[in-house]
């Protein structure tokens, strides 16, 4: 069985979508961890009227963080591999079998491309990965990821400060990638819907996040102390410092996003017809 692990916080307009989406994985033998992180609207509720034994919901209040609810997800989980399933993503059908295949071939992890979508569902692009930079390794999209529970468990998420505790993934994205055997599937398999919950705010508390995951996985001699590391560190510095300065017009953020890296696919490689009709379908389910 895979755990399909989901936190979630105020997403009871997604909650039905999310499991529509799910049932219709062509691999059958999952179940669905709902964490409900402190929700204020109709979430967990939204959640029990769903009429199947393999959805499970743990409910709490107040509202602690993605990084907390993510591990309960993981302690909670029953299968011997997570699949990370966020409440406003969609995925392909066959994304949960390559999982099972990841598993069936011995590897530790595996993740793959996500198509950028917006608010509407619209492409904006894929996100591909991005290769190692400075003392970074490679990295990929975190809601592509799929790895052993106790491998999961083992890493764990980080609490982090700032609303909602983001970069709570960066922990587990860099110490999969410099210790285990991972399988980096070179298809899209996941749609990321990134507009959501974009402001300027979350971007520099997820940079001071991802600069103190660094020193920590430093000290730990996960990645050594050398020039690369100390020009990494200065480069999220100047970052932190950049972010906020766009404070005094914090309404020009949005349009840098735009220029975000999506990092690399496979030269030649093309989202299919079949995929853009898949997206096209869920617009007209949305709607």
């Amino acid at each position: 069985m895979l755990s399909v692990i989901t936190p979630v916080y105020n997403g009871a307009d997604f909650v039905k979508r999310c499991y529509a989406n799910l049932v219709e994985q062509t691999f059958t033998n999952w179940e669905w961890v709902v964490v409900d992180d402190g929700s204020t609207d109709d979430t967990a509720e939204t959640v029990r009227k769903i009429s199947d034994s393999r959805v499970r919901l743990f409910s709490y209040q107040p509202n602690r963080g993605r990084g907390y609810a993510r591990n309960l997800a993981l302690a909670q989980s029953r299968g011997d591999w997570i699949a990370v399933w966020d409440i406003d993503d969609l995925n392909f059908p066959e994304r949960l079998e390559k999982v099972a295949d990841a598993r069936s071939r011995g590897y530790d992890y595996c993740c793959s491309y996500a198509v950028v979508v917006n608010n509407d569902l619209d492409i904006k692009g894929t996100r591909g990965f991005h290769r190692a930079s400075g003392c970074i390794p490679r990295e990929f999209v975190h809601p592509t990821l799929a790895v052993k529970k106790d491998i999961a468990r083992k890493i764990g998420y980080k609490i982090t400060r700032g609303k909602g505790g983001p970069a709570e993934d960066a922990r587990m994205i860099w110490s999969l990638s410099l210790k285990y055997k991972g399988l980096w599937f070179d298809d899209a398999l996941t749609i990321y819907q990134e507009d959501r919950d974009l402001h300027l705010q979350k971007a520099v508390d997820t940079n001071k996040a991802h600069l103190q995951t660094l020193k920590e996985i430093q000290s730990e001699m996960l990645i050594r102390p050398d020039a690369k590391y100390y020009c990494t560190i200065l480069k999220y510095s100047l970052k932190i410092v950049l972010l906020n300065a766009l404070r005094v017009s914090p309404r020009i953020y949005p349009r840098l996003v735009g220029f975000r890296d999506y990092g690399e696919t496979q030269r030649g490689w093309r989202l299919s017809a079949e995929k853009i009709k898949f997206i096209e379908k869920q617009k007209t389910i949305s709607s």
